[in-house]
């Protein structure tokens, strides 16, 4: 009884004790990998053989010495490591491939092949082996041999698409897009869904003109040869777009629509992707043609609407969106005005051809928007939207007409009735998160304009939470504004809030007065520094840049402690560069910029102009 005791003690004793063990083992195999992946080899190949000598059957430690011996250069050791190995693993076939790959660091050409022709021997329709044998080649940067063993192996295995996209790579690798692009497209034939794939391939070197202009190349060639395929097409159509030719893309496009006798399909896919990449001028022509020749199409309204939508977008973005107010006038110039008004009498004509259509309150809606944002037309614009929000929101679940209100209401100085307007909007089902949130600094700003800052602080502390995202940031800014410049007293802040209050509702001669009263009244606090800035910038907004000139000049005397005086010199010197056109004065500032503020974010920036004005003076 008692030798049944000590041998079940020996028993529990040696089984406590195995894991303990293995615990270690583990615990030294990540501090390998980690030394590893850190670049420290010698560390990392101490603790590997540690490890491989303790348990030599184990191939994670084998090939982790084997790895380490081959990062640190140290062939001749790995070639003995690996030669040991295969005497006493006669059947472990990539002990062969890996010792050829050390031979061929070692530029042991016929050593390397005669190693990669045994292993492919043991086993000559083991795609694998092929595909080690290249991956060596490859990291020797021997890219035309590994590709021959690639195609090597697809002939063995008699599989004409196998390795497509090793050899793809490879060829890119080596800059030889021709041979890449015909092995994507081969590849696309036989198996068109891998369309995304090889468009994921592709837009790795997408930032280098010559491969796309391989790429382009070679499709055009393969559909001259293979008419009839809609893949090649749609490849070729991604290349297109990716180089920002949106024409050439529209023009396969039509080819498609026309091939599978889409009936336009083809081409509002197209029409949607480009207005979604901001290429209006091509959404627009795509959208009107397509409406044009299929009138009885049951997209026919959303192709009118976003032919109309893409027209203002088009405008805004090559008009003048800025100043369409500015400058002490009303409107926008006659030219952008006749372009508005003509997008105007198209969301016109859409709504009153498809009334009672989602569409018709949608082009409503961008009527109203553009009467209040680009012809400041609040009369309008209130008009129109207090007859649509009431169905916006019941029937088609938008709040948006609902919260332009508040908005315009805002502009025309009734922050109590936009307060009202927003706090009405907020409870909304409607609403995403993302909007509820816009929709809480939209009410913080309106408290700040009237100068209530303790509510704007109370209205910003749930949106600072939200951290990364812009309303956080912007949150995170106009708190910090009230922050640093409340003290010692509110009411240079509050002169400064209904200065912004006055930009905001565009009357820009107004907001500019105001700036100088904080210039003049409260000259002894920070606060006037962006009394400066700001006025600087209102003046040149309204087209007059030797007085935003001569603001900032001031400034810069003035104020020598600024902790903004960078961004004064910053200014002064794009005003001096692309207004005043005085080259010689803005590269002196920028040099002054780096002289005084050589850690300035705005420094590198600064570098460049100089750069580019010495260019232009040479």
């Amino acid at each position: 009884m008692k030798y049944i005791s000590i041998l079940t003690l020996l028993f529990i004793a040696s089984t406590v004790a195995l894991p303990a063990q293995t615990a270690d083992e583990r615990n030294t195999l990540r501090l390998a990998q980690s030394y590893e992946q850190a670049g420290k080899y010698e560390d990392a190949l101490r603790f590997y053989q540690d490890l491989y000598r303790q348990n030599p059957l184990n191939s994670a430690y084998f090939d982790g010495v084997r790895r380490s011996l081959t990062a640190l250069k140290r062939y001749d050791a790995a070639i003995a490591l690996l030669s040991d190995r295969m005497r006493r693993q006669t059947g472990e076939v990539l002990l062969w491939v890996y010792r050829g790959g050390i031979y061929l660091q070692q530029e042991k050409h016929d050593s390397a092949e005669a190693d990669w022709d045994d292993a492919i021997t043991m086993n000559p329709r083991n795609g694998q082996v092929y595909s080690q044998i290249a991956d060596q080649c490859i990291n020797a940067r021997e890219y035309d041999r590994g590709i021959a063993y690639l195609r090597r192996g697809r002939e063995a295995l008699q599989s004409p698409q196998m390795f497509a996209f090793e050899i793809a790579r490879a060829s890119a690798m080596n800059m030889d897009f021709d041979t890449a692009m015909d092995e994507y497209l081969g590849y696309l034939r036989a198996v068109p869904q891998a369309l995304y794939q090889i468009q994921q391939q592709l837009s790795l070197f997408s930032e280098i003109p010559a491969a796309m202009d391989a790429a382009v190349n070679r499709a055009q060639v393969q559909i001259d040869n293979h008419p009839d395929s809609e893949p090649l097409r749609y490849l070729l159509a991604w290349l297109y777009m990716e180089r920002k030719d949106y024409d050439a893309a529209y023009g396969v496009y039509r080819a498609l629509d026309r091939m599978k006798n889409a009936g336009g399909m083809e081409i509002i896919k197209f029409a949607s992707r480009a207005f979604n990449d901001k290429e209006y001028r091509v959404a627009a022509r795509a959208y009107r043609e397509v409406a044009d020749e299929h009138p009885d199409a049951g997209y026919l309204p959303q192709a009118e609407f976003f032919h109309a939508r893409s027209l203002e977008e088009l405008y805004a973005r090559e008009g003048m969106p800025e100043e369409l107010s500015g400058g002490g006038t009303r409107f926008p110039s006659t030219e952008s005005v006749s372009s508005y008004q003509g997008a105007i009498r198209l969301y016109e004509e859409v709504a009153e051809k498809f009334a009672g259509q989602p569409v018709a309150s949608e082009s409503m809606y961008r009527i109203g928007y553009i009467k209040f944002h680009r012809f400041a037309d609040t009369d309008g614009a209130l008009d129109i939207l207090n007859r649509i929000s009431e169905s916006r929101r019941t029937v088609f679940g938008k709040a948006d007409a609902d919260i332009l209100i508040g908005d315009i209401l805002l502009a025309r100085g009734d922050i109590a009735g936009a307060i009202r307007q927003y706090d009405a909007v907020l409870p909304s089902q409607q609403l995403e998160e993302d909007q509820r949130r816009a929709l809480r600094f939209k009410i913080a700003e309106a408290f700040f304009f009237r100068g209530d800052f303790d509510t704007v602080l109370v209205q910003l502390a749930p949106l600072m939470e939200d951290v990364g995202t812009d309303i956080a940031n912007d949150a995170l800014d106009l708190s910090a504004l009230i922050q640093q410049y409340r003290a010692p007293g509110e009411l240079p802040l509050q002169k400064y809030a209904q200065a912004l209050f006055l930009e905001r509702q565009k009357k820009n001669s107004e907001a500019a007065a105001v700036t100088g009263d904080i210039i003049s009244e409260f000259a002894s606090t920070d606060l006037v520094d962006l009394a400066y800035l700001k006025q600087a910038e209102l003046q040149l907004r309204m087209g007059k840049p030797g007085q935003a000139a001569s603001t900032l000049t001031a400034f810069l005397e003035q104020r020598n402690e600024s902790f903004l005086r960078d961004r004064g010199l910053f200014r002064l010197a794009r005003l001096q560069e692309e207004s005043l056109n005085n080259r010689e004065a803005a590269t002196g500032l920028y040099q002054q910029l780096l002289t005084e503020h050589p850690h300035s974010p705005l420094a590198p920036q600064a570098r460049e102009r100089i750069v580019e004005l010495r260019k232009g003076n040479s």
